[in-house]
């Protein structure tokens, strides 16, 4: 199971990923208000197995808090950070923290879609082998 889980104030992003993943049977889409509830989940969860992703609209002490919990965890799992402000000043300051994407300015369901659909596959048992075969 592929699992996407989303830290943000309003379920508009979990919505939009739904409808892109709509009939694909091995995703799981899920959303959380709270920082803390999230950070108790991910701590539950096989870090190979799903990907987080923060709206810094949810607050953006909230989303640094995670992060830096995050970054003292024992597991590591990729963040995917989406902020309305195009012209966000934190970009190093989260890539330092682990994030691997940074959506900024409009939402675009299909993008981050894409890139969700681009970390699984590189996950997958198939693609690493060929990986090590080539080496």
């Amino acid at each position: 199971m592929r699992k996407v889980f989303v830290l943000e104030g309003r379920a508009r992003i979990v919505s939009e990923l739904q409808w892109q993943f709509e009939g694909e049977v091995d995703w799981q889409i899920r959303g959380f208000s709270a920082e803390l509830d999230l950070f108790q989940h991910v701590l539950r969860e096989n870090s190979d197995e799903f990907l987080v992703i923060l709206d810094l609209n949810a607050g953006k002490q909230v989303c640094l808090q995670f992060l830096q919990r995050f970054m003292g965890s024992r597991g590591s799992f990729p963040v995917i950070v989406f902020s309305e402000d195009p012209k966000l000043n934190l970009e190093w300051a989260l890539r330092e923290l682990g994030v691997f994407h940074l959506q900024l300015g409009n939402l675009e369901p299909e993008r981050i879609a894409k890139i969700c659909r681009w970390h699984f596959d590189l996950q997958t048992p198939e693609q690493s082998s060929h990986l090590q075969m080539d080496q």
